[in-house]
């Protein structure tokens, strides 16, 4: 299943384009052709190194494939309480139609996650209704922001860490998809461009709400 998951904001908007399939046959049968590679043992030569170099990544990318993703500020040089809510929501439209919509019309059995915006942030909130318009006609989800907390790849990946380092609940929830967020990079084929580190986060927040959905959000 293809996934565009997007963290919403107008200052840090960001997305995440990938492919996740944690189906345990589909895990069992990749990883089967990756232990069928034949080659002589004794002549492990550089098209024997090849050989298992592309299969290895094809393991990788069936289970998790990074696509795309991106952080956007959409006027730079205006405080977000000082932005127009027309304009707010016309940029952020434009970019989607521009950018993103290109990338994913020819994708079959592609989900929108949108992330769930308490009233209280009611700008956010604009930026997440503006995309469930945009997205009608295809199937989306709006996430609960707190699975992507159950979510971690390592034991120092658990978020009860996070919330005993930092002081406020903001930094933990963002350290903590970013150091997991990073061990899904360095494991699996990420096609992601670079960008600072702090922009990484919030593309980090979009992607692991993936995650948690998946793991916990349809139990």
């Amino acid at each position: 299943m293809y996934y565009l998951s997007f963290d919403c904001a107008t200052k840090t908007f960001a997305y995440s384009l990938s492919y996740v399939n944690l189906d345990a046959a589909n895990i069992k049968n990749n990883l089967q052709s990756l232990l069928d590679i034949d080659f002589d043992k004794n002549k492990l030569d550089l098209c024997a190194l090849r050989l298992i170099e592309d299969t290895f990544l094809k393991f990788r990318s069936s289970i998790i494939y990074l696509i795309d993703g991106a952080m956007i500020d959409f006027f730079p040089n205006i405080p977000d309480a000082k932005i127009d809510t027309v304009e707010r929501i016309k940029k952020m439209s434009n970019y989607i139609k521009q950018t993103i919509l290109p990338k994913i019309k020819d994708l079959p059995n592609i989900e929108i996650f949108i992330e769930f915006q308490m009233g209280s942030n009611h700008k956010a909130r604009m930026i997440s209704s503006a995309l469930i318009a945009i997205f009608s006609e295809y199937t989306f989800r709006l996430i609960n922001p707190n699975l992507k907390n159950k979510v971690y790849l390592s034991e120092n990946g658990k978020h009860k860490y996070f919330i005993q380092k930092y002081s406020n609940l903001y930094s933990a929830n963002k350290e903590h998809a970013k150091y997991n967020f990073e061990l899904v990079e360095k494991v699996f084929q990420s096609n992601i461009p670079y960008t600072k580190k702090n922009e990484r986060g919030h593309i980090a927040d979009s992607f692991m709400q993936v995650l948690g959905y998946i793991l916990y959000g349809k139990k």
